[in-house]
């Protein structure tokens, strides 16, 4: 694994961690040990990782054992299992162990944590022996009925509990209870007061036993003088299971004060009536001082976007009664320092179910956050400007473009080009060329408000995003930027050269406008400005094109039709392969979709899919297409039988994600074509996936009950998606292949293409490399450890027909 910032990290958590561990490797010696391991075993670290093979001291462990469990480290780790060890001085101790294999590279080696387990053993052997004691005590009923006459001799004695005092069941009837008892006042006094004629309830001990006994005067009966009739419970069991508790409560508090997160408790007013050290030490207060405090005092919090006071969510578990989790919140302490937090308010309950306050238990997600912070504005800025980059300046025009309302002030787009900017380049390098472009990142702002968004859109191009802003005042704004360009006299290593640039302008009036439509059109009167003589400013203008561009978009919607009619459409296949071949039975092909034209050519989806989406066209080409893959696969598996059954990968657009039916369209397609759910992997886009969240959520989730498997395709084409992806139900990530292509060469690349790798499998997710070109690619993904990678450099798409022959073809 290549040197991470983290790695230095990782080493301090294993060090410092509480509990023994110790690395093993393949061979089962250990080479590494925490200060707790040394510790529990006695041991000199360097005599510990010396050589000392791990059946030295596991004294259960022979190394036919430690030869499986590290040679199968698929099938036997991760494990937990109890042993005995044995110390260095030569005393043992039984023993928790759990196992899990660390990769490194190609070889692994083995996380071994040791747990000393003798109180608990000796505390489960105690409880056991209450729990005996307690059943032994409900079958023989422990009470005692006795009954006294006006002399104060016993009438009755009758119950089991009485052998705990020596006496068998009738044996007191007959004798004085004042002389029997006569070492024990509290009876005594207990007796006279009852003959007086007092019903009461006392409690006495007598040896060891303690009793609960009540006291009945009986009415006097004809001449009869009246006597007691009385019930004593042998109560020394409860008196017991009170100690019991109160063990139980230390060691709950034991257990409070060692974990990580921050525990609060307050009472039904809100008040804190107790703090864990963690919640103390999150919090940054005395422990004391803030006893009694109301809790929204205590907890100070903040939106994480705005930084706007938020109530915490304690009055209204108080109120409502039900467990609340809020989202990241920054909480604000005493010292002025913030940490990023997520409560969980849950409410306290008496046995009566009455309330008896809250709890809240404090996830610190500082680190976390700070890291998606990072990664968010790595994907959406642009390297070398610190300016907008393209995916987010589009994203957040497309959402300029959806929120504008009729009647709203238009926005204005422009599109700016260097003019000449290629000489520099060739004349004095790409640093040169870098360096101006910062230059010019760094003028351009003073002329545009904070509200606008300017961009880097790639090369010598950017994006200049005006907000309500009309189009006179646009084109001042457009001739100031322009004379600042012209103003620039850019110096390198003693030459100056003159800088130009051209802008297309787009004015934004109303609703309906799309993205890739406003994008062409600045992109079209930014040449139209170029080609009128450079450093000029062009305004776009419907009559230049838009009967030119409707009617190309409508000929492709009669062409679509067509094609669907006469099934024209072709499905291609591309392997996506494991990269350490480790993940064999998930292989798979992903399904590219081709249109065969009138004359016979393949057209790639570049060409319709725009005009599809525009029209939505594309819920009825997912449908063809699942109809024409389902339809083959079900072909391929008549014609063989005994082949192993084939998994394909097929998109799905946001459009069909979002339309009522597709759902019960699928289901029918599986049911009828007799098609395994497991075989079916469908891929979403981030962008898909969070523009129709809640109905994408219902979906997946219902296909992956079945058996079906999703894909995240393009991530990190907008990484908006990090807040959504610990909700979204998908088994892989495919990161976007604009981050892979370079990552040979550009450490951007590799960094994000690492994080991403990582997050995916933070949470459980496989993760996979579109658009490997080569084997350097290839080298850089396997040492990342990204799990499957697909591209030309493993094998160009081919028609899924003649993808299922070559496999019918094999033995």
């Amino acid at each position: 694994m290549p040197h991470h910032p983290d790695s230095t990290r990782f080493q301090r958590l294993f060090e410092q961690a509480p509990e023994a561990q110790l690395v093993l490797n393949r061979a089962g010696n250990i080479v590494a040990a925490n200060q707790a391991a040394t510790r529990l075993l006695g041991y000199p670290r360097d005599e510990l990782t010396g050589g000392i093979h791990i059946t030295a001291i596991d004294l259960e462990a022979t190394p036919a054992d430690v030869d499986r469990a590290h040679g199968q480290p698929e099938e036997r780790l991760p494990a937990r299992f109890e042993t005995r060890f044995r110390r260095r001085d030569g005393t043992e101790f039984p023993a928790e162990i759990h196992t899990n294999a660390i990769h490194t590279g190609k070889d692994i080696e083995v996380l071994t944590t040791v747990r000393d387990i003798t109180r608990q053993q000796q505390s489960e052997q105690a409880l056991h022996e209450l729990e005996t004691q307690l059943s032994a005590t409900i079958r023989h009923a422990p009470l005692i009925l006795f009954g006294l006459g006006p002399d104060g001799v016993f009438t009755l004695s009758e119950g089991a509990a009485l052998h705990s005092l020596g006496l068998q069941p009738g044996e007191a009837v007959g004798q004085d209870a004042r002389r029997l008892y006569a070492e024990h006042p509290a009876i005594l006094s207990a007796i006279d007061r009852a003959l007086a004629g007092e019903q009461f309830q006392s409690e006495v001990k007598v040896g060891d036993s303690h009793f609960a006994i009540s006291w009945m005067p009986m009415e006097r009966v004809r001449s009869q003088q009246p006597g007691v009739l009385g019930v004593a419970w042998d109560i020394s069991s409860l008196r017991v299971a009170e100690a019991t508790t109160a063990s139980e409560r230390d060691r709950l508090l034991t257990t409070l004060h060692s974990i990580s997160d921050g525990v609060l408790t307050a009472d039904t007013t809100g008040r804190l009536t107790y703090l864990n050290p963690s919640a103390r030490d999150l919090l940054g207060v005395d422990a004391t001082a803030v006893q009694g405090q109301r809790l929204d005092e205590v907890l100070e919090l903040e939106d994480t976007h705005t930084g706007h006071r938020v109530l915490n969510p304690v009055a209204q578990c108080l109120e409502t009664g039900m467990t609340l989790e809020s989202p990241e919140r920054v909480l604000r302490r005493p010292d002025g320092a913030a940490r990023v937090v997520r409560l969980l308010v849950s409410p306290l309950r008496r046995p009566d179910h009455h309330s008896e306050g809250v709890v809240v238990v404090l996830h610190d997600h500082t680190e976390l956050w700070r890291m998606t912070q990072q990664l968010n504005h790595q994907a959406t800025h642009d390297e070398l400007t610190g300016l907008c980059n393209r995916r987010e300046f589009e994203r957040r025009l497309d959402e300029a473009l959806r929120t504008l309302d009729e009647g709203d002030t238009p926005h204005a787009l422009f599109y700016m080009d260097l003019d000449q900017f290629k000489i520099i380049n060739d004349t004095c390098g790409h640093q040169a060329g870098d360096a101006l472009l910062r230059e010019l990142a760094d003028l351009l702002p003073a002329h545009i408000r904070d509200s606008d968004i300017l961009a880097r859109l790639g090369g010598d191009e950017f994006g200049l995003l005006l907000m309500h802003c009309p189009l006179e005042r646009a084109e001042a704004i457009g001739k100031k930027l322009l004379a600042t360009a012209q103003g620039l006299r850019f110096s390198w290593e003693g030459r100056r050269f003159d800088v130009g640039m051209s802008i297309g302008l787009v004015p934004i009036e109303g609703p309906g406008r799309n993205l890739p439509e406003v994008l062409s059109q600045a992109d079209s009167a930014c040449y139209v400005a170029k080609d009128l003589g450079r450093n000029g400013l062009y305004t776009w203008k419907p009559s230049d094109q838009i009967l030119r561009r409707r009617h190309g978009e409508m000929e492709w919607v009669g062409r679509l039709r067509a094609a669907l009619e006469e099934a024209r459409f072709v499905a291609f296949a591309q392997p996506v392969k494991p990269l350490n071949g480790t993940d064999l039975p998930l292989d798979h092909v992903e399904i590219l979709l081709r249109l065969r034209g009138e004359d016979g050519t393949l057209i790639t989806p570049g060409a319709f899919i725009p005009a599809a989406e525009r029209y939505h066209l594309m819920p009825e080409i997912d449908r063809h297409v699942i109809d024409l893959v389902f339809r083959q696969l079900a072909d391929y598996r008549d014609r063989n039988p005994h082949h192993a059954l084939i998994v394909v990968s097929i998109n799905l657009s946001g459009q069909s994600l979002a339309q009522d039916g597709m759902l019960e369209f699928i289901t029918s397609r599986l049911s009828q074509f007799c098609i395994q759910a497991q075989q079916v992997i469908f891929e979403i886009t981030e962008t898909a996936a969070i523009s129709h969240h809640d109905r994408a959520q219902g979906l997946i989730r219902a296909l992956r009950y079945m058996g079906c498997r999703f894909s995240l395709d393009d991530f990190g084409s907008g990484l908006s998606s990090f807040g959504y992806l610990k909700n979204l139900p998908v088994d892989f990530l495919k990161v976007d292949g604009s981050f892979v292509r370079d990552i040979a060469t550009n450490a951007v690349d590799a960094a994000m293409v690492t994080a991403i790798h990582r997050v995916g499998h933070v949470l459980g997710l496989r993760t996979i490399a579109e658009c490997v070109e080569s084997k350097e690619t290839m080298h850089h993904l396997r040492e990342i450890g990204l799990d499957f990678v697909q591209g030309y450099h493993l094998a160009r798409p081919m028609p899924l027909a003649d993808y299922l022959a070559d496999l019918a073809g094999q033995d």
